[in-house]
């Protein structure tokens, strides 16, 4: 009987019940509420040890399933810290964070940030490149941004891009190629449109890709043909 009610208490204590201060004795199970719970109150010690235990298992399984679906992650993110060297391929299907040196290719389809040195390829959507060496070509679905105090060596791919480090290769632009006042370019660009401030080097070729047709039905149409 002690045991009973001692796994009794334990277990009302554990679900926030009241533990009863006196000895029910009935002949007939008794309900009572507390806290929108109803509970029955057997007579037989065995019977309520029984339910009790059935009750802290299912309370049990629900706090353990309500803890591992507050703790799942909801973004993946990949961080190489400062002090990480990693030599190989990586591939990701998250943002990547770079820190550290990578000495291989990194293929994502999410965004990389890139503060470290890398020598291999790369490709994702999104570039952020912050005082850091590459060298490799890049190929991003999205925008290219080379900040200050980066150096790359490599052909860059872009839908458009902000250069205000130092580029040395050759540039293929769907769309904006911008040059700050601290960019340097040694290399062709193929863009849509070129912008320019003033102190940006640029020592190679450049072509802008516009549709041709329409520019000629545009001079036709000012002079009248």
């Amino acid at each position: 009987m002690a045991t009973a009610n001692n796994f009794s208490k334990a277990v009302k204590g554990f679900m926030g019940l009241p533990a009863a201060e006196e000895a029910i004795d009935s002949d007939k199970p008794e309900a009572y509420e507390t806290e929108g719970l109803t509970k029955t109150v057997h007579s037989d010690p065995e019977v309520e040890v029984e339910s009790e235990k059935k009750n802290f298992l299912f309370t049990a399984k629900n706090m353990a399933e309500s803890a591992v679906k507050s703790f799942k992650p909801e973004n993946s993110m990949t961080t190489i810290s400062k002090t990480m060297v990693i030599t190989g391929e990586i591939v990701s299907s998250g943002d990547i964070d770079v820190f550290g040196d990578i000495h291989g290719t990194v293929k994502t389809s999410g965004d990389l940030k890139i503060t470290g040195k890398i020598l291999g390829d790369l490709a994702g959507n999104n570039f952020m490149l912050t005082g850091c060496i590459i060298q490799g070509n890049i190929v991003a679905r999205g925008n290219v941004v080379v900040g200050t105090d980066t150096t790359i060596v490599g052909d860059i791919v872009a839908d458009s891009i902000r250069i205000n480090g130092k580029v040395k290769g050759n540039l293929k632009v769907d769309k904006m190629s911008e040059f700050l006042e601290n960019a340097l370019l040694i290399g062709d660009v193929n863009s849509q449109t070129i912008s320019m401030a003033q102190g940006a080097k640029l020592h190679g070729n450049v072509s802008i890709a516009s549709d041709t047709a329409q520019s000629e039905k545009e001079f036709d149409a000012i002079l009248g043909l």
